[in-house]
């Protein structure tokens, strides 16, 4: 546990972006470079990168922890090539390695660098963790499998070693990920899950025939395309259970999902231990979260193994009502005011004082609401244009600096 026993707060990043968006929020963050991780389609970072990104995280008020993901399965071929990597994550202080293949928790010995134990392991059971353990393991990212009653039995054998679980983010069908599917569908081991290239075959419509009845079970639909993960209202019970880190899947998702997401998580633990986590701050929770990337939400395995009814079987990809639509882009910004003038470049368009906005830029994402907009010289409530001939401006109070060709997009519910 983190300082006066709180779980730490752990958030996926993938570049520079994405760290400066939640170096700050979260107690610690995962990411992995180009080489050995299990999102080998994430922007990831350079090599080279280790050691700024490592101060970057220290230097953070207060320090964020950085761990390096080498979590997908080893060859022969890529052994002396790992054991530099982990050598140099050393040498660039790391905190620690997420590992999977016993190469790399045996270069992470030999090395006298902490290890974390990948969910990849699917650790399930007592005599299992207590192996790891053994082994020196500085933690455990649990099975995902498993329930919250198994989860506190674990914790319970364990003397030293933490244990991390996951509480938010896509679902795989396969057992915690470890799964054969692309690469037998892509006839390739090049698109292999457990070598972080998954292409997402259970995210596609299938067929499935009982030959024995002669009839389709599931025709036509993605019964395979588990909903994400969800545990924003069960902050109390999985602090009571006594899990060391909560885990925010999402190392493919954008800067501002990433940010979002762990704002949330944040408060929610604050607001526990602040004895202020309330029905009303759930609900605003849940309400955030669902304007983000989401398939439909669920809880896992934690109360229940989930049903049919966790899955998503008729929306691809993003199934959150709430969509962006581009609205136009900051064309000045005044750091005294805080105001910006935003071009309007769309032809039909309504805006409220309350509506909600996104800015992205290439080093800007952020979300706020409108509280103050000018046009024309004078302050408004609300503008409404249908079918202008011309871009026009309105200026806009922000809250956080931006930059000109800033892109605004507006939130409605689909």
């Amino acid at each position: 546990m983190t300082a006066q026993n709180q779980p730490e707060l752990l958030a996926p990043v993938q570049d520079w972006n994405s760290l400066k968006e939640v170096g700050d929020i979260a107690d610690a963050v995962y990411f992995g470079i180009q080489e050995y991780n299990m999102r080998q389609k994430a922007r990831n970072f350079k090599r080279s990168d280790l050691e700024n990104i490592v101060n970057f995280c220290h230097n953070s008020n207060p320090p964020t922890k950085a761990y390096l993901t080498t979590n997908i399965l080893i060859y022969d071929s890529e052994l002396q090539d790992l054991e530099k990597v982990i050598i140099e994550a050393k040498s660039a202080e790391v905190d620690a390695i997420i590992a999977h293949d016993l190469a790399a928790i045996r270069f992470a010995k030999k090395n006298d660098v902490k290890f974390h134990i990948s969910t990849q392991a699917n650790v399930s059971n007592i005599e299992s963790a207590k192996f790891y353990e053994e082994l020196g393991a500085h933690r455990i990212i649990l099975a995902r499998e498993l329930s919250l009653k198994q989860i506190k039995l674990i914790k319970h054998h364990l003397s030293n070693t933490e244990i991390e679980c996951f509480v938010h983010g896509s679902m795989c069908t396969a057992i915690s990920g470890r799964c054969y599917f692309s690469a037998t569908i892509e006839d390739s081991e090049k698109f292999s899950a457990n070598r972080g290239n998954c292409v997402q075959p259970c995210r596609r419509e299938w067929r499935v025939i009982d030959d024995q009845n002669h009839e389709f079970i599931y025709d036509g639909q993605m019964f395979l395309n588990a909903k994400d993960l969800c545990m924003i209202e069960y902050i109390p019970e999985l602090i009571q259970a006594k899990i060391d880190a909560f885990k925010i899947e999402g190392r493919m998702k954008d800067s501002l999902y990433m940010k979002i997401v762990t704002e949330c998580y944040r408060e929610a633990i604050d607001s526990y231990y602040e004895n202020s986590y309330t029905e009303t701050k759930i609900k605003n929770w849940l309400s955030r979260l669902s304007k983000v990337y989401n398939r439909g939400f669920h809880t896992g395995f934690y109360f229940h193994k989930p049903t049919i009814e966790d899955i998503q079987l008729d929306i691809r990809g993003n199934a959150s009502p709430f969509k962006k639509h581009y609205l136009g882009q900051v064309v000045s910004f005044d750091p005294k005011s805080m105001t910006a003038n935003i071009l309007i470049e769309i032809r039909e368009f309504t805006l409220k004082l309350g509506d909600e906005i996104f800015i992205i830029g290439e080093d800007t994402k952020h979300n706020q609401k409108i509280k103050h907009m000018v046009f024309k010289g004078e302050k408004i409530k609300s503008i409404k244009k249908k079918r202008y001939d011309s871009p026009f401006k309105i200026n806009m109070r922000v809250n956080k600096e931006v930059k000109e060709k800033d892109k605004i997009y507006i939130i409605y519910k689909t």
